[in-house]
């Protein structure tokens, strides 16, 4: 008589909870939703004392992401350099567009990372939305330094140019179709044995269905640099829609991945 394999019982919901929120990504996540809230309640009509305590809830909740986000650029970096060991980054289309992506966000996540203990002297942007304003929400405030707001300014600039990249490569796939590894030099027969198994997961073909939302989330996600420096007239309460419309889109990704 044949036996059923066991069926792999579902966790429980406090359980995948629990495992999300103890996830670097999962708990970014968390903390940006309630981040767009608190930016939303602060530009509501709401009674000034509200209004302050939601502008101190973003402000605090925004200094928090930045602490889980300090050393990210080691990773970038990181992923920059495998790419060029492998030799392919100039004639690989995929690899070309991470090679650029990976660098613009480490230069973004570096620049911003030395503003943490810093305030801003006199000294006011020449763009249309201040920077001063959203910089004051998320830094420590400890060093007064002239070069706060240019510095901020240019990591900015490098985080939309690594979401133009990250939608122009999704637009590709969209297009041209994902990129398929070269096969292995061999025999014919070796080449048939090879399967989808054999190769990465960010190989596989992906869903159509997954790359629209991703080219959502992503188009989303450019209005908040592009705000903060002015590019896009985009309102403060527009950004803090946007930011929550595009955590709510991730998320069931986000959560599924946190899941063992």
């Amino acid at each position: 008589m044949a036996q059923l394999s066991p069926t792999r019982s579902r966790a429980s919901l406090p359980k995948q909870l629990a495992n999300f929120t103890n996830s670097t990504a999962g708990l970014d996540l968390t903390l940006r939703l309630f981040h767009s809230l608190a930016l939303i309640g602060s530009g509501l009509e709401f009674d000034d004392t509200t209004v302050m305590r939601c502008s101190i809830a973003a402000s605090q909740i925004g200094l928090a992401r930045r602490y889980l986000r300090f050393f990210g650029f080691i990773g970038c970096f990181q992923n920059v350099s495998d790419i060029l060991a492998t030799g392919s980054s100039f004639r690989n289309r995929a690899a070309m567009m991470d090679l650029f992506e990976s660098t613009c966000l480490g230069m973004y996540l570096a620049l911003e990372g030395t503003t943490m203990v810093s305030l801003p002297v006199s000294y006011r942007s020449q763009s249309k939305h201040s920077v001063n304003r959203a910089g004051q929400l998320h830094d420590m405030n400890i060093f007064l330094v002239p070069w706060y707001t240019p510095i901020l300014l240019e990591s900015y600039k490098f985080w939309f140019y690594a979401m133009c990249v990250a939608i122009a490569r999704t637009v590709s796939v969209l297009l041209f179709g994902p990129v398929v590894p070269s096969t292995p030099k061999g025999s014919i027969d070796e080449k048939k044995d090879h399967t989808s198994s054999d190769y990465p997961s960010s190989t596989l073909v992906p869903v159509t269905s997954s790359l629209l939302t991703r080219l959502v989330i992503d188009s989303l996600d450019l209005t908040i640099p592009g705000s903060l420096l002015g590019w896009f007239p985009v309102s403060d309460m527009g950004v803090a829609f946007t930011m929550l419309a595009s955590t709510i889109l991730v998320w069931p990704t986000a959560w599924a991945k946190a899941q063992p």
